[in-house]
């Protein structure tokens, strides 16, 4: 499907690793230009240059840490002195530990909020005023399922993304009336540097092996399977296209089946 995309200016926060950066090869491929921001420089510069290589596309970046308070401001700064506007923001941003719930401290919760909840929320509300004032503008914001069905071992990831999916849909109310559609994705489990970082916590922390670990959570999982970043990105484009033009406020499950409750 060509989703139409082509000349459409698209800010990916995350775009160094995982999701973020599945994203932004996708985008390029269907025509986008980008703008990714993340912490880490090198990372940036890598997925940069491969997405250039790979799409002949228009590829910046802006090292920003989004745990800044205006982090996300300086992020939407950039990109609209680098391309005059801003159409699409994807934002892929931050993890969160596991563990046992009366072993987690305090400082484990904190950081979930810090880097999962208000980093995102920092790009969405850096976004949303060049959206406003351009009556157009699509956000889609990567969260997770465990915001619809927590896992007892990942409860400080599962408040975060809750809290987050809340947020989505109360700004896709507030804004839908000027144009601005705001969408959110959760992904199950999938192979990314950050699931398996989560899944060697958990196995340190129950005492069980990497392998254990995730054959619970692969047993739950119809499919009987993790999923791929590219998976994920192929729903975010399709999100950020006119093809989900009447859909805001939405969250999409591309878990392999794991939620249990009808979507």
């Amino acid at each position: 499907m060509d989703l139409d995309l082509r000349g459409k200016i698209a800010l990916v926060a995350g775009g160094n690793k995982g999701f973020g950066e599945a994203c932004a090869h996708r985008l390029a491929a269907e025509g986008a230009k980008l703008l990714l921001t993340a912490r880490n420089e090198a990372d940036l510069e890598r997925v940069a240059a491969a997405v250039r290589v790979a799409h002949g596309t228009d590829v910046a970046t802006f090292p920003q840490d989004l745990l800044e308070t205006d982090g996300g401001d300086k992020a939407v700064a950039a990109t609209l002195s680098e391309y005059g506007r801003l159409d699409v923001m994807v934002s892929s941003v931050g993890a969160s530990g596991g563990g046992i719930f009366w072993e987690i401290p305090d400082q484990v919760w904190m950081d979930s909020f810090a880097l999962k909840f208000m980093a995102n929320l920092r790009m969405m509300r850096a976004a949303v005023h060049p959206m406003r004032e351009q009556k157009s503008g699509r956000m889609v914001v990567i969260v997770g399922q465990l915001g619809v069905q927590p896992h007892p071992r990942i409860l400080p990831s599962a408040t975060a993304n809750a809290a987050l999916l809340s947020a989505v849909k109360g700004l896709a109310d507030e804004v839908a009336g000027d144009g601005v559609i705001v969408n959110a994705v959760n992904p199950g489990p999938s192979r990314t540097e950050r699931w398996n970082r989560l899944m060697e916590n958990v196995a340190r922390d129950t005492g069980q092996t990497v392998d254990e670990v995730e054959a619970g959570f692969t047993k739950d999982i119809p499919m009987g399977r993790f999923g791929e970043p590219d998976e994920i990105a192929r729903h975010v484009c399709f999100l950020a296209s006119e093809a989900a033009g009447y859909m805001t406020g939405t969250s999409l499950n591309v878990e392999g089946g794991w939620i249990k409750a009808p979507g």
